[in-house]
């Protein structure tokens, strides 16, 4: 009974064919267009190293799609360089007639000949390919794990997802509490000693929204809530640079907010810091399984009720805000802090303290 041919084998062949095209290719390129600019020594070497990198391509191609284990793959190796050496001294050797010296020339490293790249490219790329999709297949495993450790990490109480109906089902609640609109020295002054003694604050920017195709704005107005009330610093009618690279850069007092890494790449336009203690809560609940992150989704899914829409794409700059506007600014930078102490709470956030962004 026939065996069938072994199909690793043959493409192996098929591979080692196509090796021999590009080599046959590249000296036709190398003597019609290189060779007559740069000389027969340097259109050698740059046919050899073309060879090379055309070759370890398709060696690439070949293992991801045939997948062999290293060993083998390395066995598949020493065969494409058994078989070039034996095509290049048994055929231009004793049929082409090409002198024994000229051919081992080409093996000469130190006169500059690179053709033993091609044989160490053909025996060494399936084993490396091989082996870092090993590795590749090896890491794979290890970091779903660790995903799926992580999403477990979420009390099973709380939804991962939420939908537009379930969000809309919920009470609509809004921040009730002191909002201090800063826009003088003196509520400045005040704002800062307050905020001092706070371990973790709510933070949030809004810009006047763009309309037009190449407009854009930086942030106008900043909210920041503390335990007991949240300050709304008007940037466009106060210099508060110097309280805003302060209260940014300590590490001592945790920033808590959704999508932050825009909001501190928009101020550090306004004025030089280096973020500290800057968590994006958002990432938190991305890491422990979580699908949305948004600071609406997450103040539905993990404190049980709908931020209401209505201020987002009005004019920020305006030096006098409406209750409208106080409202939904202040609401962000509170939800923004609940949601984090929430998530303190639950035991999702290890490390409270420190520099660099969470």
């Amino acid at each position: 009974m026939a065996t069938s041919p072994n199909p690793l084998l043959t493409s192996a062949a098929g591979a080692w064919l196509l090796f021999m095209l590009i080599a046959v290719g590249t000296g036709i390129l190398r003597e019609g267009l290189i060779a007559p600019y740069l000389g027969e020594h340097a259109a050698q070497q740059i046919g050899t190293l073309l060879v090379c990198l055309l070759i370890a391509a398709v060696i690439v191609v070949f293992v991801r799609r045939l997948r062999p284990s290293p060993m083998p793959a390395l066995a598949i190796g020493a065969g494409w360089m058994a078989m070039t050496m034996a095509f290049e001294f048994g055929v231009f050797h004793f049929i082409v007639g090409h002198p024994m010296a000229e051919l081992l020339a080409n093996y000469n490293l130190a006169a500059g000949r690179l053709w033993p790249l091609v044989l160490l490219t053909e025996l060494l790329t399936p084993w490396l390919a091989a082996n870092a999709l090993a590795m590749r297949k090896t890491a794979l495993p290890a970091q779903k794990n660790r995903a799926s450790a992580l999403a477990t990490a979420l009390p099973a109480e709380f939804s991962r997802e939420i939908s537009r109906e379930e969000i809309a089902n919920l009470p609509v609640r809004r921040y009730e509490g002191e909002v201090c609109v800063v826009n003088t020295a003196a509520a400045l002054a005040q704002a800062m000693r307050d905020i001092r003694q706070e371990r973790v604050v709510g933070f949030d920017t809004e810009t006047r929204p763009a309309f037009n195709k190449g407009e854009s704005y930086l942030p106008c107005l900043v909210q920041i809530a503390t335990a007991s009330r949240v300050y709304l610093l008007q940037l466009q009618q106060l210099d508060c640079s110097t309280e805003m690279a302060e209260l940014l850069s300590n590490p001592r007092i945790i920033k808590a907010g959704v999508a932050l890494a825009g909001d501190v790449g928009q101020l550090q336009r306004l004025f030089p810091f280096e973020p500290a203690a800057v968590v994006d809560v958002g990432h938190i609940a991305k890491r422990h399984g979580n699908l949305q992150t948004g600071l609406r989704n997450l103040t539905a899914l993990f404190l049980g009720w709908r931020m209401a829409k209505g201020a987002k794409t009005t004019n920020w700059s305006t030096p006098q805000l409406s209750a409208t506007q106080i409202g939904y600014a202040a609401t962000d930078a509170w939800a923004s802090r609940e949601v984090y102490l929430c998530f303190e709470k639950l035991g999702l956030i290890t490390r409270t303290r420190g520099r660099g962004r969470g």
